[in-house]
């Protein structure tokens, strides 16, 4: 009988020890944020002189119906970092929840990493990106989000994101789009991974026929 009450006992206690380290062990495999990232709370300070440099045109080509020119502007992966943590700091309701990020360019696709504290509890995310030029404008196109082994649908990802002069979002197909919908002249060329930095091609167009339609005194 004594021997019976000892193993009732015994046996929920060492149940609910096995429930307890499984639970550690699979938040330290798979949650657990291991990927060193910069942090948020790092004084990043951009140099606009330095950024607008990046977009100054290579070439012009004139032609007597037209004056073109064109850019290739080359972000490597410290300076998305320093961007994206930029970005990041402008917006305060989701700053409070991201303690460090992190750009990471490999097998052509954007890897961003996101260290997080919810609840003072540390976890990583991560997103991954693919990117090309269609139609003139950049399409970041959302492959895929792990938080630990959890899935995170693009639903999530775009559900509070609203679109801007430069900046576009196809919720549905999971796009961020880079366009100038202010700027008619300007558009994205090409948009590509190259030696793990991502490189921009502009090309803006003035057609003086539409320029002087335009123009013109009415």
């Amino acid at each position: 009988m004594k021997k019976r009450m000892k193993l009732f006992i015994i046996t929920p206690l060492i149940i609910i020890l096995i429930l307890i380290f499984s639970s550690i062990g699979i938040y330290d495999y798979f949650f657990y944020p291991k990927t060193p990232v910069v942090s948020t709370s790092t004084n990043i300070k951009l140099d606009n002189w330095n950024l607008l440099k990046k977009f100054f045109p290579t070439g012009f080509n004139l032609s007597f119906k037209e004056l073109s020119a064109e850019s290739n502007t080359i972000f490597s992966q410290e300076e998305l970092t320093d961007l994206a943590i930029a970005i990041i700091n402008e917006m305060p309701e989701i700053k409070k929840y991201i303690t460090g990020l992190r750009v990471d360019i490999e097998n052509n696709h954007i890897n961003l990493y996101f260290h997080i504290n919810y609840k003072n509890i540390p976890l990583e995310a991560k997103l991954i990106f693919s990117c090309k030029a269609e139609d003139g404008k950049g399409i970041f196109h959302y492959e895929d989000g792990k938080f630990g082994f959890i899935h995170i649908p693009k639903n999530l990802i775009f559900q509070n994101v609203h679109n801007n002069s430069f900046v576009q979002f196809n919720k549905e197909n999971g796009d961020i789009i880079l366009s100038f919908e202010t700027i008619k002249q300007l558009d994205v060329k090409n948009l590509q991974i190259l030696n793990n930095d991502l490189v921009i091609n502009f090309k803006g167009t003035i057609r003086f026929w539409d320029w002087l339609k335009n123009n013109k005194a009415t």
